[in-house]
């Protein structure tokens, strides 16, 4: 079985999680935007929980983006050092993928639409569902839009429930369909430990750079 270590970042959370073996590890912080002085830190308190040195971790599992600017940069630059130093590969997976399975792994649905707060008149949305072993699958692919376009993206036909940061968006939908935002590396593990594929998805680390969805022209791509 594979060690496996996942690095969340994208919220204003950060969260750490290990698999070794059939046991999960792991560590979040209750500090907003604490990354820069948390990830570390927990890591190295994940590892010697799990009884496991540095090396022996077989891959990295990352949440890339769309989400925070800051925290994404920090995320991907300690996975990246981590996996050049081990000469081990990164698995990198969409943060709104993270966070419709953390939603699907504490809830009993099948389809759930996310929307999140992107800034400069943005907003991060995708659109998941869970097919039979309960892995999060994109039904459309995640993108940005402008907050006005949200009705166009979420009709106020919609039965699905909505995952959210900026719930005062949403008010044209009832409010029972409404919950909040929230990313955990438990999500995260979960899809790397069920990966298909997972050779082929495996990269190295200078194939890793983080996903900014919103403002193509604000951001680029730094591969």
């Amino acid at each position: 079985m594979a060690n496996i270590l996942a690095i969340e970042t994208s919220s204003v959370y950060c969260s750490i999680g290990l698999k070794k073996n059939e046991d999960f590890f792991f560590e979040h912080s209750k500090e907003e935007n604490s990354h820069g002085k948390s990830i570390l830190s927990f890591i190295d308190l994940i590892l010697k929980k799990a009884g496991l040195k540095k090396n022996q971790i077989d891959f990295i599992a990352l949440s890339v983006g769309p989400g925070s600017f800051t925290g994404l940069r920090v995320g991907c630059s300690v996975a990246q050092g981590l996996a050049l130093g081990l000469e081990k590969k990164i698995l990198p997976f969409s943060s709104l993928q993270v966070l419709a399975q953390n939603f699907f792994l504490e809830n009993s649905c099948d389809q759930v639409y996310l929307v999140k707060e992107a800034h400069m008149n943005d907003l991060y949305v995708g659109h998941y569902h869970a097919d039979e072993n309960n892995l999060a699958i994109e039904v459309k692919e995640d993108t940005s839009i402008k907050k006005e376009n949200l009705i166009n993206f979420i009709p106020l036909s919609t039965k699905e429930i909505i995952c959210s940061d900026c719930l005062e968006q949403l008010n044209y939908l009832g409010k029972e369909q409404l919950t909040p935002f929230i990313n955990h590396a438990k999500g995260l593990l979960h899809l790397a430990f069920h990966s298909i594929e997972l050779e082929k998805n495996l990269k190295l680390p200078e194939q890793i750079y983080p996903v900014y969805l919103s403002g193509s022209d604000q951001w680029k791509k730094a591969k």
